[in-house]
């Protein structure tokens, strides 16, 4: 790879000079050699070899401008770069104006050959280094694609162009901008869940058209895979809802059944311990049922929500209460903390005693005997924040089992599925919680289970 070093961009300058202060010279040579009729062809000669070696020089240093090698694509400005474009034409223009007017009163002078190239050589080499101070920097700057935009006639034009090309006033715009404005529009609108939205390709020109056909393309994937979901959560849906009914009907009979031979007098002992096995696992398959059902309407949001203002602190003291009996069956001692005032949010009564409840149910199951279960409630920046803990039977990982999360549907905290529950009672009361618009949040250390339900307050008027 070839390096530019600065030793070699300097030695191309001298050199360049050189050619400029022979040529030149020259040039002045030869107008003073026409007086005295001699020496005219050298002097001629002179400013030939001078101009062709002054522009094979200026053309080497026009090509290594602004790079350090060959294989670097990379232009690099220095601090004469920084001065506006505009500006520094204008200060060359004026460089270029002086020194045509100082070259126009040597004519006027009366020199000797020698003083005569002196003065030239010297006018010839400051006004050749201005000139490459100011032409080497609008190279370097065309090569940068900064020539144009870094100047203050750009800046003004940016300045006039934003004032009136702001969507406020469409009819001043660009049609490029028009265009542009249309697309971003349209993008929006799309991103906010108007798939119904489309793009008259017709209306765009150039790159704008196809960006236009891009996002109309987007758009019609973006609704087919939507649809295709829908379709597929509809028909999930419609088949577990159609089990759950052709279950039911059978399933009914078998409880009646197994409730009219709980009433026999039966005396066998293995025929008693059968009906119990039968009963529990009958009123098991019942629960399931019911939350399958349960879980494909609220998937399908096929559920109607009474919203209501809602105490709480009455709703958690009701709750609990139903629920002493099944704790102390178990040894668990439930630890309150809720404010003696009432904490207002905006609910579905009915909807929010299932989530809570089935929160309350997974504690009773699944809590470690003769531990604690703490319930709180409190009140932090205008939010409600229920939150229930406890001891698991079972170590839990931090992401839940396996990876998965709790609240996701049959997924429980121990990975046998012999014992009670559905594997559903989480999921129902997050996709509850979530559909009133609150917030559910399931935290595990080890084998410390902790639920939270958060809804907004209603301040007090």
């Amino acid at each position: 790879m070839r390096k530019y070093s600065t030793g070699q961009k300097g030695a191309a300058v001298v050199i360049h000079q050189m050619f400029f202060i022979l040529m030149l010279c020259s040039l002045f040579g030869a107008g003073y050699c026409m007086k005295i009729h001699r020496g005219i062809g050298l002097m001629t000669a002179m400013t030939v070899a001078g101009l062709v070696g002054s522009f094979v020089t200026l053309a080497f240093l026009t090509g290594i401008c602004g790079r350090r090698s060959e294989e670097d694509p990379k232009i690099y400005l220095n601090f004469v770069d920084q001065i506006y474009t505009d500006l520094e034409l204008l200060l060359f223009g004026g460089m270029v104006y002086l020194t045509i007017s100082f070259c126009n009163d040597l004519k006027t002078l009366h020199f000797a050959f020698s003083g005569l190239m002196v003065a030239v050589g010297t006018l010839g080499y400051l006004a050749d280094l201005v000139f490459l101070v100011f032409y080497l920097s609008i190279v370097r700057r065309a090569k940068d694609n900064s020539l144009f935009t870094h100047s203050l006639c750009y800046q003004l034009f940016c300045l006039i162009r934003k004032a009136l090309t702001t969507r406020k006033n469409p009819r001043l715009c660009t049609r490029k901008e028009r265009e542009r404005s249309a697309i971003r529009d349209a993008i929006e609108a799309i991103s906010s869940g108007a798939l119904d939205t489309r793009l008259n390709v017709e209306d765009f020109h150039g790159q704008e058209k196809e960006i236009a056909e891009a996002v109309n393309n987007i758009r019609a994937g973006l609704s087919d895979a939507i649809m295709d979901k829908i379709k597929n959560e509809r028909m999930k849906a419609d088949l577990i809802t159609n089990v759950s009914h052709d279950i039911k009907t059978p399933l009914t009979s078998i409880v009646n059944y197994v409730d009219l031979l709980k009433r026999e007098n039966l005396e066998n002992d293995k025929a008693r311990s059968y009906i119990r096995i039968l009963d529990e696992k009958s009123q098991r398959l019942k629960q399931l049922t019911e939350d399958l059902v349960e879980v494909s309407k609220i998937s399908s949001g096929n559920i109607h929500l009474d919203m209501q203002n809602i105490d709480m602190v009455e709703l958690l003291y009701q709750t609990g209460g139903e629920f002493n009996e099944r704790f102390e069956a178990r040894g668990l001692t439930i630890v309150t903390k809720i404010p003696h005032k009432s904490v207002k949010i905006r609910a579905d009564g009915r909807q929010l005693y299932r989530a809570i409840e089935n929160l309350y149910t997974n504690a009773a199951k699944y809590a470690l005997e003769n531990t604690r279960v703490y319930v709180e409630l409190e009140e932090e920046a205008d939010q409600a924040v229920f939150t229930i803990k406890n001891v698991s039977q079972a170590p839990l990982p931090e992401n839940g089992i396996d990876g998965k999360d709790l609240t996701d549907r049959f997924v429980r905290g121990e990975e046998s599925r012999t014992t009670e529950g559905s594997g559903l009672g989480l999921s129902i009361a997050k996709n509850l919680t979530n559909l009133m618009g609150g917030e559910f949040v399931i935290q595990t250390d080890g084998d410390l289970f902790a639920a939270k339900i958060t809804f907004s307050t209603i301040p007090d008027r």
